[in-house]
């Protein structure tokens, strides 16, 4: 997975300088295509808690992606999102957290609307932005391996953040992003531990990344 992202970040780092529109950033819209490798941290929620005080949840770790877009208008823009995580399920009871599975693969992929107010600044251009969208959220047992046996279970997102342009062509994108989901278990699937359909949890991730544009 990692691999991947790092490949589409050189690709776009080439071809990225051949295609720049010209007069305007690839993010102040216009029919503008963009790819946007990004790494960050992911703090998850919940997924239920027990009688007992017990907090069952994943372990927190790092987080690598790329989202792509395309802009409709310097204010819309469609998106596509992957996402990926290496981490154990635990229980949290006080200031311990047990393990209660090896290592799994966390991956998130979705699709969403982008809604973005660019405006320039000096010799650069600064885009507050705000996203929505739904996708899934998939479980593996072999962490590096998408295929392997897994609980998929929908997400639903929401993310905050802002684009600096300094090139045509290249820019920086700092995010915020809640991802809302929830553990539907069946017996079937032996990655931890068989549980019951969970609770409402709130899984945020804290990236930046880049954004080069076609």
């Amino acid at each position: 997975m990692k691999r991947f992202i790092v490949g589409a970040a050189l690709l776009a780092s080439i071809a990225a300088p051949l295609q720049a529109q010209s007069g305007q950033p690839v993010t102040s819209g216009h029919g503008s295509f963009y790819v946007g490798p990004y790494i960050g941290y992911m703090i998850f929620g919940d997924l239920f808690e027990s009688s007992g005080n017990s907090e069952y949840t994943n372990e927190d770790g790092v987080l690598y992606g790329v989202q792509t877009g395309f802009s409709f208008s310097p204010n819309i823009s469609l998106l596509g999102n992957l996402g990926y995580n290496k981490s154990k399920f635990q229980v949290e009871t006080g200031n311990t957290a047990t393990n209660v599975s090896g290592d799994i693969g966390v991956f998130l992929y979705d699709a969403g609307l982008q809604f973005r107010l660019p405006f320039e600044q000096r010799d650069s251009w600064i885009a507050p932005f705000l996203q929505v969208g739904a996708g899934a959220i998939r479980y593996t047992q072999d962490a590096e391996r998408f295929n392997s046996k897994a609980q998929t279970d929908v997400q639903f997102n929401a993310g905050i953040g802002a684009d600096f342009q300094w090139r045509e062509a290249i820019g920086i994108r700092l995010m915020a992003k809640d991802y809302i989901t929830s553990l539907n278990w069946s017996d079937d699937n032996d990655i931890g531990t068989d549980v019951m359909k969970g609770q409402t949890a709130h899984n945020w991730a804290i990236t930046a990344g880049l954004n080069f544009g076609f």
